[in-house]
């Protein structure tokens, strides 16, 4: 390597959510080594879209955002479903939706079983769940929550009309209250848990200091540099080098990080061979892609004059700047008959146990994320998301170039088996049920259905749902597994088969976790730093 290449201890290359992490973390444990963290986007920690719960929505589309589209989905009628992640220091964590879960212990437990380490159970993950957070309650379980760590949460105090008829019309359903979604079990109706404070996004590189660690934004890298097997460096697009003495990690995204270990040589060998890329090492890298699929379904208001919905000139209250337009969270399993169903279809096994599937939520708006316009943002409509969160698709991504510039090629193959298309639907006839309740029947005129389709209802048939999810699902931005732990990276994240490589993101993932994926990521992501800064 030339002599003239910029050198550090560590490298961590992405500067998203678990990159920042593990940077401060493994500066805060040891000082003195020299850590670099690369970010392909810039810095705009400060900018007001970025930090302000109303701006948000505006940054769809922007370079501060990658725009994938996946591969025509067959069994969506062919449609090509666009996913976005965050291209800025702070990735994902400075573009999301905020909303703060940590999805069902059992989920973490059988990560753990299966690859046979109870750090990645959700006992195991409890204390660094607890490290990155700054409970909102403080009165609530000291033994669940953190209350000193750098993520402030948020949750209520903004009054918004609909918030009781909404929560009576979600617990008609036969849904329980439950006092606390972030506790390992979320099911029921829980009140939403959002890391905005103070009116402000809290993002990975203002909550976590990054003083003394060599941050280098607009920093594109091509491909991890090996002397044999060992990784010894990185190499970025014009050409530049910088060597690691110690390790590189990978925190670039479930949709960055498969294409720079392709574009490095790791990975199958008949994908490399398309692009001419010299093979380091056999490994599965960019299968077992999941995502969570969900459909919106929109509502017109019968009184939208009393400010119900953001965009009516009376939704003006200046606390409902302070975080997104919503109050609940629905969260449910899909009863087991229904799921043993789907495996006889789908020719595989289903066992009983302790779990979360899918989540409903309502907003007061008509949400910004949607494959087409279903109502105008004026005030008249409200939204009930649904999202499928148990998912057993199982997609894939390859490499489209030999270029890192290029996106890869992403098929995540939404609701293509039985079991997601029962949860979904089962999601659906719940979220219809509750807008169709005697609770919601003062407020709400009927369903607006999208352009040239037929209103549904409860009462539809598994083939109206279906036809619905067909055209206008799409994804809810929680991409994962395209590295899983256990095939491609062992229980303390070191990549199979070379060394001094490690990956910590959502990409490690070897099943679908049932929450929104930052405070899962930012647990994940602490165990990790840990690791290796004990094996620093």
């Amino acid at each position: 390597m030339a002599s003239s290449a910029e050198a550090f201890d560590y490298i961590v290359v992405g500067g998203g959510l678990s990159g920042c992490v593990v940077a401060a973390r493994l500066h805060e444990a040891h000082p003195s080594l020299s850590i670099a963290l690369l970010e392909a986007g810039p810095d705009e920690s400060h900018n007001p879209a970025v930090l302000s719960p109303v701006l948000y929505p505006t940054l769809h589309g922007t370079p501060l955002q990658y725009s994938y589209e996946s591969t025509p989905q067959p069994q969506l009628g062919g449609r090509k479903i666009p996913n976005w992640g965050g291209r800025l220091l702070s990735g994902g964590s400075a573009v999301n939706y905020g909303a703060w879960t940590r999805g069902h212990y059992a989920d973490f437990d059988l990560w753990s079983k299966e690859v046979g380490d109870p750090r990645w159970s959700y006992k195991g993950l409890l204390p660094y769940f607890k490290k990155s957070e700054h409970w909102h309650d403080d009165n609530g379980d000291v033994s669940q929550h953190g209350f000193s760590g750098p993520i402030h949460t948020s949750s209520g105090g903004r009054d918004y009309a609909l918030r009781e008829p909404v929560k009576q019309a979600l617990l008609s359903t036969g849904l329980e209250y439950n006092p606390d979604l972030n506790s390992g079990d979320p099911n029921g109706v829980a009140q939403l848990v959002e890391n905005w404070h103070n009116a402000s996004r809290q993002h990975a590189a203002i909550c976590y200091d990054l003083h003394g660690v060599h941050v280098k934004t607009d920093t594109v890298v091509q491909r991890i540099v090996f002397e044999g097997k060992k990784a010894i460096g990185v190499e970025l697009v014009d050409g530049q080098r910088l060597t690691a003495s110690k390790e590189i990690v990978l925190s670039c995204g479930a949709l960055r990080t498969p294409q720079v270990l392709m574009l490095s040589g790791i990975g199958i060998k008949s994908e490399l061979d398309k692009h001419n890329i010299k093979q380091v090492a056999e490994s599965p890298v960019g299968q077992n892609l999941h995502d969570h699929g969900s459909i919106n379904i929109v509502w017109k208001l019968k009184n939208p004059d009393k400010g119900y919905a953001f965009g009516s000139p009376a939704f003006n209250k200046p606390e409902y700047a302070n975080g997104n337009p919503m109050d609940w969270m629905a969260t449910a399993a899909v009863p087991d008959e229904d799921l043993h169903k789907a495996a006889s279809v789908d020719g595989t096994e289903f066992k009983p146990s302790p779990r979360t599937d899918f989540e409903v939520t309502v907003m007061y708006a008509v949400t910004a994320a949607a494959p087409i316009e279903m109502a105008p943002m004026d005030g008249t409509h409200i939204t009930t998301g649904v999202l499928c969160m148990s998912t057993t698709s199982r997609g894939t991504l390859k490499l489209a170039s030999d270029k890192a510039t290029d996106n890869a090629i992403v098929d995540p193959r939404y609701f293509a088996n039985e079991h997601d298309r029962s949860v979904i639907r089962a999601g659906m006839r719940l979220a219809l049920k509750a807008m169709e309740s005697t609770a919601m029947q003062e407020h709400v005129d009927g369903e607006t259905p999208p352009p040239g389709m037929p209103r549904i209802s409860s009462t539809s048939s598994d083939k109206e749902l279906d036809a619905r999810v067909e055209s206008t699902s799409w994804s809810w931005f929680h991409p994962a597994g395209t590295a899983s732990m256990g095939k491609v990276v062992d229980s303390k994240c070191r990549v199979y088969n070379v060394d001094g490589l490690r990956i910590v993101d959502a990409s490690i993932m070897p099943l679908s976790i049932t929450a929104h994926l930052q405070a899962p990521m930012y647990a994940i992501a602490e165990s990790a730093a840990d690791l290796i800064a004990q094996a620093a």
